[in-house]
C-alpha cells in the first residue's frame, strides 16, 4: 500500500490524549490517526444497504395513513406510567 503525508495541528489537550493512547498501544501516532480517520470516514459516508434505504424511501415515501396507523399501534401497547416505582 502506497502512502501519503499530511501535517494537522492539533490543539494541545488533544495531542497529548493521543499521545497518552499511544504510549498504551504501543502503535505509532500515524497508525492511530489512519484508524480515527477510517473510522471517521466509514461513519460519514452510509454504506450501500443505508444508501438503498434511503432512495428507495424518496421514491415511495411513507403515507400519513401508515405512519398514524404504526403511531396508534404504538401508543395502544403503551402501560400506564407508574409513578410508585
Amino acid at each position: 500500500m502506497t502512502t501519503g503525508k499530511i501535517a494537522v495541528s492539533v490543539p494541545a489537550p488533544l495531542l497529548e490524549r493521543l499521545e497518552a493512547v499511544r504510549r498504551r498501544s504501543g502503535r505509532s501516532r500515524s497508525a492511530l490517526v489512519a484508524e480515527a480517520i477510517q473510522a471517521w470516514l466509514d461513519q460519514a459516508e452510509p454504506d450501500d444497504d443505508d444508501r438503498r434505504y434511503v432512495e428507495g424511501y424518496l421514491k415511495h415515501p411513507e403515507r400519513t395513513e401508515e405512519t398514524a396507523a404504526v403511531a396508534a399501534a404504538a401508543i395502544a401497547s403503551w402501560e400506564p406510567w407508574d409513578e410508585t416505582r
